[in-house]
């Protein structure tokens, strides 16, 4: 069933888009392959015979860099250039489930510090891993349009008739939207698509019987210098990752189709989080990478991607997490009639009818004052002096002065009207004045405004140095477990130095 009244993802066009899939042999962390590419067109498949040998890895993902790193726009590849006020157009990372999301953390993990091979080679190598890092961050946040997983866009798009544990695999999802037929036929064929890993890792099986002989022939090879071995183990490789690369990069491919050819519109809202993402993108990725201080975001750091060891850091984003969860919830109702419906039944927000508009006191000190009644028994979780908006049309709050219970079962609300009274300055006629006594007999549903920019402020507010405990938080912790060895993480001395 369609979840909602319309999408809550952009549907960008394919160019600024870029699909990632990954696969890694069982116990590893390091990628055994990697597919990478554009809606539509075939992708760029690459791999290493022996994902444990140190050098094959960095070599392979040495070959996604420019790839990656184009699309995401880091300063030194992108078309626009280093220039931080650039108007970077919206772009996407897809990935197919969660678990790819895991390998962006072990790439992170792998290159954002290392030293090892040529100073060109590891510099390219940890622009990898910060971008991976800042990619898997970013996926973190609530409301972000760039790091999107299938399986996370068709569950917030759709209500699947499943446990939530079989959720995570894309191929399941999508039997589901399309397989034709009864019930029973829909389930088997989602069954059927389940059966095929779409996850980093690969089936046991086809990794024991299709691939160990190829490895195992690799390695005697390289250790007894046969060359023709080599290469025809690395071949066999190579074609059997592609294949199980390819399947998940299409798998990505068809999800893409079902959102674009879903009748529902995008959400009106969309544009606001889009523009918040690439702010992100530009403030914790790209003035990063310049190594820029900000006297909001803080000074300019690699984060480890182990833990948060710079308090002021792991506060500020914390803030911003809070910041963004609640611009979403906030921004996408006015623009889902389904959402609003959903917060009216839990009693988070009022749908009535407005029967009477006033305004009190003269001239310019009018203040208009709505009587709003709603019909049915529901719960009620608004109170009096609490601040809503009306939906459709945020800037206009109102502050409620009393609640009374109807005889028939609704509420009977007195509104005070506090924001946009006369309606925009440069308005079409279509936003009436707060005091137009054309709103009586209008239906309106108004829901909880967005308080966003409070946290918001919070994370700008934690890197200041002259306000209490910012000793504290500013200053290296005392403790051995500090100590990390350069190289390994963010310069602490140096961040937190007057």
């Amino acid at each position: 069933m369609p979840c909602g009244a319309a999408l809550r993802v952009p549907r960008l066009p394919d160019p600024q888009i870029l699909v990632l899939a990954f696969v890694r042999m069982g116990g590893e962390s390091s990628p055994w392959g990697i597919a990478v590419g554009r809606p539509g067109k075939p992708p760029q498949v690459f791999t290493t015979p022996e994902p444990r040998t140190r050098d094959d890895v960095a070599e392979m993902v040495a070959k996604l860099a420019p790839i990656l790193l184009t699309h995401v726009h880091h300063p030194r590849f992108s078309p626009f250039g280093p220039d931080s006020n650039a108007a970077i157009p919206p772009f996407q990372v897809w990935v197919p489930n969660a678990t790819h999301l895991e390998m962006l953390h072990h790439l992170n993990y792998t290159y954002t510090f290392t030293k090892y091979g040529s100073a060109s080679r590891h510099l390219l190598l940890n622009h990898v891993g910060q971008a991976c890092g800042w990619l898997f961050r970013e996926a973190q946040r609530p409301g972000q349009l760039i790091t999107l997983a299938a399986t996370d866009v068709l569950r917030d798009a759709f209500t699947f008739p499943a446990e939530s544990a079989r959720l995570g695999h894309p191929g399941f999802l999508l039997a589901w939207l399309g397989a034709k037929g009864t019930r029973d036929e829909r389930m088997a064929a989602a069954a059927e698509a389940e059966r095929l890993s779409a996850a980093t890792s690969l089936d046991p099986a086809f990794e024991r019987d299709e691939l160990e002989f190829y490895v195992d022939l690799h390695n005697t090879g390289r250790k007894d210098g046969k060359a023709a071995d080599v290469a025809r183990a690395s071949k066999m490789i190579h074609t059997r990752l592609a294949e199980e690369l390819e399947r998940r990069f299409h798998l990505v491919e068809q999800a893409l189709s079902v959102i674009g050819k879903d009748k529902r519109p995008e959400n009106r809202g969309l544009p606001l989080l889009v523009q918040a993402s690439m702010d992100e993108h530009r403030r914790q990725y790209r003035r990063l990478e310049q190594d820029i201080d900000d006297n909001e975001d803080g000074p300019a750091f690699r984060p480890s991607p182990e833990t948060d060891r710079y308090p002021s850091a792991a506060a500020s984003r914390f803030y911003v997490h809070e910041a963004s969860q609640e611009l979403r919830d906030t921004l996408l109702v006015h623009g889902d009639r389904e959402m609003q419906a959903d917060l009216i039944v839990s009693g988070e927000a009022i749908a009535g009818v407005i029967v009477d508009v006033r305004g009190e006191g003269a001239g310019r000190r009018t203040v208009p004052v709505w009587t709003v009644e709603s019909r049915g028994e529901v719960p009620l979780r608004v109170r009096k002096d609490s601040t809503l908006c009306v939906a459709g049309l945020s800037s206009r709050h109102v502050v409620i002065r009393s609640i009374e219970k109807l005889g028939t079962g609704g509420y009977r609300f007195e509104l005070v009207v506090t924001k946009l009274i006369n309606g925009p300055r440069k308005g079409d006629g279509t936003v009436l004045p707060a005091t137009s006594p054309k709103l009586k007999k209008q239906r309106v549903v108004l829901v909880k405004p967005s308080m966003d920019q409070i946290a918001r402020k919070r994370s700008f507010l934690v890197w200041r140095r002259d306000v209490p405990g910012a000793w504290l938080t500013h200053a290296v912790p005392a403790v051995r477990e500090a100590d990390v060895p350069e190289g390994v993480a963010e310069d602490l001395t140096r961040l937190t130095k007057p």
